[in-house]
């Protein structure tokens, strides 16, 4: 089931619901508010506009129904009964929406799950704001005035990898150990502002050799990580130019791409989107492969992409592309310029009938 982009509120008795109600009141308009049929029996007043929908059966199979159907469900219910009731459906704190318990009274806003990832602290601090009460934090990050790391890799557009190594680093940091941050140089300034406690350093001169410590390590490069308590921070800074012929399945551009990253020492965690020429935009090989890797297509026209191979007099030409397609280049000056003018990684691989050249995105900080 797909989820919606916003929240509801939960009540399981009558205070609770004017509770509810009132809070409902200072969130988005169609914030809906959920109560047991048995209040609506009662002659449960509602407030203003705000509608009140009644369910029937069990709290457990309600939030059943509900758990993934919003992203951060607000209960206002004593947190034992919340838990209980919560805990067959939960999943993981990378999928299950936030959860927020409210005592009836309004004086306490309870993180209670998903609190970094999901966004429950930030709510607990919105409806304690909003019914003049108290948010009660409990992660450990959180309490201990520590940064919460995977928050940090999320807005800097990051991908964590092995995401469960990331419970082990935030352990360390908690625990007081002393956490490495290895980066590569462009980035090293972005990092540095981000983590200023942790004395990033740049990642240079990496030796490989494998220690006891735990650490981040933010590459776009497939290096061995130094430890079984580190992870890899994925920066999305890479562009693959491609150049491919009428027709290619996309199954054979997944395959050429795969391979330039593989010679190159890329990962793919780090792809930004793929580049070609103008007249390539609804090759549907080409199509399909950006779509199945989740990433934009990016195409230039032809003048453009002939701007650029003048700019750059490094770049590869080929008179066998220019018969065919009228450029002496494409997949090169493709990257290059869905890059921002950048950097040239690794040049133009030929495989399977396509070609791909990977750049860096320029100032990518």
């Amino acid at each position: 089931m797909a989820r919606e982009k916003r929240l509801a509120i939960v009540a399981l008795t009558r205070p609770g619901l004017q509770t509810a109600l009132r809070l409902a009141g200072s969130l988005p308009e169609g914030t809906p508010v959920f109560a047991p049929a048995s209040l609506a029996a009662g002659g449960a007043e509602t407030d203003g506009e705000i509608r009140v929908d009644f369910y029937s059966g069990g709290l457990p199979d309600f939030l059943g129904e509900i758990f993934h159907r919003y992203r951060g469900l607000i209960l206002i219910m004593a947190a034992g009964i919340a838990v209980r009731a919560l805990r067959t459906h939960m999943v993981s704190k990378l999928t299950d929406p936030a959860v927020v318990v409210v005592d009836a009274a309004g004086k306490y806003a309870i993180s209670l799950l998903s609190g970094h990832l999901g966004g429950a602290n930030e709510l607990a601090r919105r409806v304690a704001a909003i019914l003049g009460g108290e948010a009660v934090i409990t992660t450990a990050s959180e309490s201990r005035g520590l940064p919460a790391l995977d928050l940090v890799a999320r807005r800097l557009e990051m991908t964590i990898w092995p995401r469960d190594n990331m419970t082990m680093v935030m352990a360390a940091l908690v625990n007081g150990e002393a956490i490495d941050l290895l980066v590569e140089p462009p980035l090293l300034a972005r990092l540095q502002g981000e983590l200023p406690d942790l004395g990033a350093r740049p990642l240079e001169g990496y030796s490989g050799v494998r220690g006891e410590g735990a650490g981040i390590m933010v590459t776009w490069r497939r290096l061995p990580l130094p430890g079984l308590r580190w992870v890899y921070w994925r920066p999305r800074v890479i562009v693959a130019g491609v150049g491919c012929r009428r027709g290619v399945p996309a199954g054979t551009i997944l395959y050429a791409l795969g391979v330039a990253l593989k010679r190159a020492g890329i990962s793919r965690q780090s792809l930004r989107s793929l580049a070609s020429v103008d007249f390539k935009a609804r090759e549907p090989g080409l199509e399909l492969a950006a779509r199945q890797l989740g990433l934009e297509l990016r195409t230039f026209p032809p003048d453009e992409l002939a701007a650029c191979l003048e700019r750059h007099p490094e770049l590869s030409r080929s008179q066998t592309v220019a018969a065919r397609v009228g450029l002496t280049g494409v997949c090169e000056p493709a990257a290059v310029l869905a890059g921002g003018d950048g950097e040239l990684l690794w040049p133009k691989i030929k495989c399977r009938g396509v070609t791909i050249a990977l750049a860096r995105v320029q100032g990518a900080k």
